[in-house]
This record gives C-alpha cells, sequence and structure tokens, in this order.
C-alpha cells in the first residue's frame, strides 16, 4: 500500500479509524488520494473534501480528525496497533487485494512471523469435528504450525482450545473490537490465549460491537493471514464456505474433511470436494502440501514389547486419544491398561497431555504393512 508512515499520520489514521463510518475502504482512499500522507486531510476544506467522500464520510472526518484515540483503554487492554505499512505487519494478508490499514492486536504479535492454517467450521458442529480436531491438531503443533480461527462457537472456539491443550500457538480474529470478545461465552477462551502468549486481533477499532456485517469482512482476514483454510464441519450456506472462497480467490490452498453424506454439517465440505478442495484424513495431507518433511513427528521408531502394547499403540497411532477410549478400541481392562500405559510412558514411548495420550514417534509397521 506504499511507504511507511509518518508517526503523524499514523495518529491521524487511528484517530479517523474510531468512528464506526471510517473503515478500512475509507482509509485506504485517503492513503490514496494523500499519497501516504494523511495528515494532509487536517487542512482541508469541507467542500474540496466533499469532492471525493459521500456526504456521512465528510461529517465523520469533520468530527473526528481533530480528537483523540482512546489511548487509556488501549493501555489498560495492553492494545497494540499494526499498521500496513510496519515491518512487522503480516505478509501473506498483505498480499489480498483489500487488507486492513490497521490491525488492532492484544497478545504475541511475533505470531504474524510463523506459519499458519485456519480451521473454520460449524457453529452447531457434532462430535465428529472433535474427533477429526483432536486428531489434525497435535501434528500440526508439531510442525510449528499456527491455527488461526475466529473464536466463534463451535469448531472456531473449538480449534483455538485444542490448540492450547497441545501447547500450540493460536490467532483468534474477532469481528468486533478486541475488547469486546464474541460470543461473551468464549471471553475466558480468549483471556487464556492472551495469557499463554497468543493473540487476539481486529481490524474493528476498540468498543466496536460484533455487527452482523463484520464478520464478511473478519472472514477475509482469516483466508489472507494462512497458508491454507480447513473446512471441518459446514452446511450448504455456511459462512465458513464464504472463508474457503476468499481462500481460493487468493491463491491459498482450500482442505475439507469428508462427512457422511447423510449429515447436514457436512453438505458444505462434501461440496468443496467435489469443487476441488483437498481431501484431508489426517494432519499429513496437509504438511505434505506445506511441504513439511517430517510431518512434525519425531524421527524415532516406537516399537510394541508384547501383544498388549500392540494393541494400545496401534489404538492412539496418529491423534490425541483418552485411556477410556483406548480401553474400548482394545477391550482391555483398566488395570492392565493403566499399567500398561505407565510403562509406556517411561519408556518414552507415548506422552501425556492435557487432552490425552498421543505417540513419541513413529509406530514401526508390521511385515507385509
Amino acid at each position: 500500500m506504499g511507504k511507511e508512515l509518518s508517526q503523524k499520520g499514523r495518529d491521524i489514521l487511528l484517530n479517523l479509524n474510531q468512528s464506526q463510518k471510517i473503515g478500512a475502504k475509507t482509509l485506504r482512499k485517503i492513503i490514496h488520494l494523500y499519497k501516504d500522507s494523511p495528515e494532509k486531510i487536517l487542512s482541508e476544506t469541507s467542500s474540496r473534501l466533499k469532492r471525493y467522500f459521500e456526504d456521512n464520510i465528510v461529517d465523520a472526518i469533520l468530527a473526528f480528525r481533530e480528537s483523540k484515540a482512546p489511548k487509556d483503554l488501549f493501555d489498560q487492554q495492553k492494545i497494540k496497533t499494526v499498521f500496513y505499512s510496519d515491518p512487522d505487519y503480516p505478509q501473506l494478508l498483505a498480499e489480498i487485494y483489500d487488507p486492513p490499514v490497521i490491525l488492532y492486536c492484544r497478545g504475541n504479535t511475533k505470531l504474524f512471523e510463523k506459519p499458519s492454517i485456519s480451521i473454520v467450521g460449524s457453529r452447531k458442529h457434532t462430535y465428529y469435528s472433535k474427533i477429526i480436531l483432536e486428531k489434525i491438531i497435535p501434528p500440526l503443533v508439531d510442525a510449528d504450525i499456527s491455527i488461526v480461527s475466529g473464536l466463534a462457537l463451535g469448531v472456531d472456539g473449538l480449534a483455538h482450545f485444542l490448540t492450547l491443550e497441545n501447547q500450540g500457538n493460536t490467532i483468534g480474529v474477532l469481528g468486533s473490537g478486541v475488547d469486546k470478545i464474541y460470543p461473551t461465552s468464549n471471553s475466558k477462551l480468549a483471556e487464556r490465549m492472551i495469557e499463554k502468549n497468543n493473540l487476539i486481533i481486529s481490524e474493528f477499532p476498540p468498543g466496536t460491537p460484533p455487527l452482523k456485517q463484520n464478520f464478511p469482512l473478519r472472514n477475509r482476514i482469516i483466508a489472507g493471514l494462512s497458508l491454507g483454510t480447513l473446512v471441518v464441519e459446514a452446511r450448504h450456506e455456511s459462512g465458513s464456505l464464504i472463508t474457503a472462497s476468499l481462500a481460493n480467490e487468493y491463491g491459498r490452498d482450500v482442505y475439507a474433511v469428508p462427512g457422511n453424506i447423510d449429515s447436514y454439517a457436512s453438505e458444505g465440505t462434501n461440496e468443496l470436494i467435489k469443487q476441488g478442495a483437498r481431501l484431508v484424513t489426517s494432519a499429513n495431507d496437509i504438511l505434505q502440501e506445506m511441504g513439511v518433511d517430517n510431518f512434525g513427528v519425531s524421527d524415532k521408531t516406537i516399537e510394541a514389547e508384547n501383544e498388549i502394547e500392540e494393541k494400545v499403540l496401534r489404538a492412539i497411532d496418529n491423534q490425541v486419544i483418552t485411556v477410556d477410549k483406548i480401553a474400548k478400541l482394545t477391550s482391555l481392562d483398566i488395570v492392565t491398561l493403566n499399567s500398561t500405559m505407565s510403562i509406556l510412558e517411561i519408556s518414552g514411548k507415548v506422552e501425556k497431555i492435557e487432552s490425552g495420550f498421543r505417540l513419541c514417534g513413529k509406530l514401526k509397521q508390521k511385515q507385509g504393512e
């Protein structure tokens, strides 16, 4: 969008952006008109402004150009601003045709430097989404891939939560101000993300409520930040499909998890696959596309010492799984299973994390496999 802004220019754009009438589109127009020196707008007359802007925008410019951004709120919430011209502005996001001029951030902006994948899906997901994400997210975390999502109900919140559970990095993109977490039921999740050195961002200034028209704009940031977008359960007219469409438009990879053909929750994902989205059944499908050779898994080969260990290790293979689920898959009694799990942990073959157990390497294949 141009050269680096002066501090005065940054302040002008920041102050103007506090008006709900002045969004990224108007800010980009100001930058274009004033050649990366938006401070020039201070000396413009009302009549001249009306040559370039609609009346309601002119009124907002006149009302807000002498105002000051609410610095106290920024300080209290530890809100940082990243401008399009800053060196730490996310490179992938800068490549889309309408990137935000200002990003309001709470948390660790260093995450902009890491490769990321967006995960989106239904707000009313089924248990299938949980099973899929418990399988897919840990290897992505192991490969040092950040998870981007929208902090919404359903798959979005689950993706953030499971990333935290696996000690990974995650970025939440809001359709409201970063001080107005929506839905409020995810407020604790958002605060936990920040406490764990993760990141919450928005292009909307602090105080902005979760207006309906903001969410399609939010979706373009989710798609724009990431190397690709994974859709996990989505109905026919889901907002997740908008994000996938934007990712495709930006030349990014689109991934979809197949589902039961009789499930309403998988209508959208199955349709995406028919349209050419990459079918995903494991994290390796994504990591191979990204060119990650080791798929985030240790090169160590794990070998069972006996038949019981073989059963347990094969039940865990390439996913995070609870003891209860291992018991169901192996039909082992709980005493035998607990004893075996302890031995496997001590020997470094499995690792216990908050959401269950996972392998600490690659399981040795049987002959003929």
